[in-house]
């Protein structure tokens, strides 16, 4: 067996989770040298941290739309790996994959567990550096492009507004808009994420809600009004958005 740093949640946190007291890195033993029977081994490579898994951290008795983690359960999220053993047809040594792993230098997975954790092989024949995987490639870009393509359906000349623009899924969607011959716009909470996505990622326009209300900024930067909104906060960008949404 092999002591293996284990990324463990041992506290429902009040605010920020706190490293050393709700999330803890434990040594668990696991057994390495020889996959179980039809499954594989699995060393991690990256793992992504995303702001829903604070909406995770919650009691159990607790219902949304993800279920809550286990209290002394490893952190389960989208992450790479490399396959280190295989008793599995599907999967070689060597052969880089995703899924939603716990987040462990090691993961051994049984046959029954794999589709469960959506295990994929990674094609990378453009030797892209790794990361890009669990974000733009991952779930973050999958987000991003089925949303606006499959519910906002885009058209060039039109204007879409953008809440939380600076984030993994909000970034994507304004350039592929942006890049679909859209005028785009995005709200964000600081002057520096604001000048990030208009000066760096190529929004039209973009506004600091701390400064400017939603209620304010759109009719302003949008005139005609709004074509598609890509919600990502709720609340007051979202009750904007309608009044202003053609």
């Amino acid at each position: 067996m092999t002591q293996n740093k284990t990324l463990v949640y041992k506290k429902i946190p009040t605010g920020l989770p706190v490293a050393g007291e709700h999330l803890v890195i434990e040594d668990r033993p696991v057994e390495i040298d020889q996959a179980p029977q039809g499954g594989v081994v699995l060393e991690l490579l990256y793992a992504s941290f995303d702001p829903y898994l604070r909406g995770k951290m919650r009691d159990t008795s607790v219902k949304s739309y993800a279920p809550a983690f286990e209290v002394n359960d490893a952190i389960v999220n989208g992450c790479l790996g490399k396959v280190v053993k295989s008793d599995n047809s599907d999967f070689s040594e060597g052969d880089l994959v995703t899924g939603f792993l716990p987040i462990a230098e090691y993961v051994r997975l049984d046959k029954e567990t794999i589709p469960k954790v959506n295990l994929r092989k990674v094609h990378n024949p453009h030797n892209l550096d790794l990361g890009l995987f669990l974000g733009p490639l991952g779930m973050p870009g999958l987000t991003a492009w089925s949303g606006l393509h499959q519910i906002g359906q885009p058209k060039k000349g039109e204007t879409i507004f953008v809440s939380s623009a600076a984030g993994a899924v909000g970034q994507i969607v304004g350039q592929v808009a942006k890049r679909e011959g859209l005028t785009v716009i995005g709200s964000v909470g600081d002057d520096a994420k604001l000048e990030f996505i208009t000066k760096e990622l190529g929004f039209d326009h973009g506004f600091n809600y701390k400064k400017e209300s939603p209620q304010d900024a759109p009719p302003r930067l949008a005139p005609n009004g709004i074509y598609i909104y890509f919600e990502n906060v709720g609340g007051s960008h979202l009750e904007a958005a309608l009044t202003n949404t053609n």
